[in-house]
């Protein structure tokens, strides 16, 4: 299927207008819910990990308001992916495409689970995408690599999360920069590796030092002193939790096989996309021909790539992750395809190829869009994948 840009455009006009919306429904929301407990974390009462974008809003507050401020900011950084998004895959106009804008773990996937809108994962996607659009440009390395690593520091601060994907724009900038391989193995790599290490250390030693919650609350006061919040309320324990207390919701999902299997499940559905623009393109064979000769280089990708999913042994928001793989995959890989400058034949539109086309196109994409979406936490012994739009239409017609 071929979509022209003016489609495109038209599309995603769609998930802008639903992330306008919740971003209205975020601002009106009451300021005790988990969301905004963890934005509004700041450093007023010393350094707490996770209170970058609080710090801003603290510095901002005498001028205006936090929670406008923040709820703004949220919706002009979502506005920015869609933007980013375009950008970035403007030579990928395939079926794929359409499927990754409408999957339920993609720009839907905030609005499926309003839990998850406003969430730090918004930065993070802006910071992963910009570090992307530099790669497209083929921005000179010794540049590149500085502001990615400012980009991914600064990400870092929102929301630790991001040191496990640094790996996938690592990965990117090796392949797509292969011909720099010198500066690759005097500094890049050991930089990286530096980077990622000591960034684990730094958050370990200060989660073991500053392990205080009443920091927390402490650090609300400057921004809304009319409000007797506590840590339960919302975000408690980002200063750090003990071992033992804070991997108990992951072993849960682990032991509970509905719940563990839901998630799998969940994951797998949100790789379609993923792996029907690899078919397509044949973008990871291309890669692995690439260094056919270099089995060393095929073995550090696998390593950097498969490290990335100790996140799942880390945090219990599992569709949360799911999320931000996602974000890094399919825009990594349309920017590669570009890179490699890989084209193929386009087949015609099912929109204005034959009948038989037509319904097999648009079946598949009501399928894969409508009928599923996964929950962004669940506890253990409840299953994550749930029913879709065309379920929740059924049950409004039943209304």
């Amino acid at each position: 299927m071929k979509i022209s840009q003016m489609k495109k455009s038209l599309l995603l006009l769609i998930p802008a207008v639903l992330v306008i919306y919740f971003g209205l429904r975020l601002y009106h929301d009451p300021i005790d819910t988990y969301t905004w407990t963890e934005l509004l974390i700041n450093y007023a009462a010393g350094f707490i990990r996770r209170g970058l974008i609080g710090r801003v809003a603290y510095l901002i507050s005498p001028y205006l308001s936090a929670k406008f401020f923040l709820s703004a900011l949220i919706v002009g950084c979502y506005l920015l992916q869609i933007y980013l998004f375009q950008y970035l895959t403007q030579g990928v106009n395939g079926f794929e495409w359409l499927l990754f804008v409408f999957s339920p773990t993609a720009f839907l996937f905030p609005i499926y689970n309003f839990e998850a809108y406003g969430r730090k994962d918004v930065f993070l996607i802006v910071i992963f995408l910009l570090s992307f659009l530099m790669i497209l440009k083929n921005m000179r390395l010794s540049w590149l690599f500085p502001l990615v690593l400012a980009l991914y520091q600064i990400g870092i601060l929102i929301h630790e999360y991001t040191i496990f994907y640094f790996p996938f724009v690592i990965v990117l900038m090796l392949v797509t920069y292969r011909e720099s391989q010198e500066s690759i193995y005097r500094w890049i790599l050991p930089l990286s590796a530096l980077f990622l290490l000591g960034n684990l250390a730094l958050l370990f030693g200060l989660s073991r030092r500053y392990y205080n919650l009443d920091l927390i609350p402490a650090s609300w006061e400057g921004l809304i002193p009319e409000h007797n919040l506590t840590p339960q309320s919302g975000a408690f324990g980002w200063m750090g939790v003990p071992l033992r207390e804070g991997l108990q919701p992951v072993f849960n999902k682990l032991t509970y096989p509905q719940t563990f299997f839901s998630y799998v499940i969940g994951f797998v559905l949100s790789l379609i996309p993923m792996t029907l623009l690899d078919m397509r393109y044949q973008l990871s064979s291309r890669v692995m021909n690439m260094y056919k000769k270099e089995p060393l280089w095929r073995f550090v990708f696998m390593c950097l790539i498969l490290s990335s999913g100790l996140i799942f042994l880390f945090s219990s928001d599992w569709g949360r992750l799911i999320y931000l793989y996602g974000f890094n995959i399919f825009p990594g890989m349309a920017v590669l395809k570009q890179r490699l400058n890989v084209s193929v034949d386009e087949p015609e539109s099912f929109i204005s190829g034959n009948a038989y086309d037509q319904v097999v196109g648009w079946a598949f994409l009501l399928l894969f869009a409508g009928t599923w979406f996964v929950k962004f936490y669940v506890d253990g012994g409840h299953i994550a994948l749930q029913q879709g739009l065309l379920f929740r239409l059924l049950e409004w017609i039943a209304i």
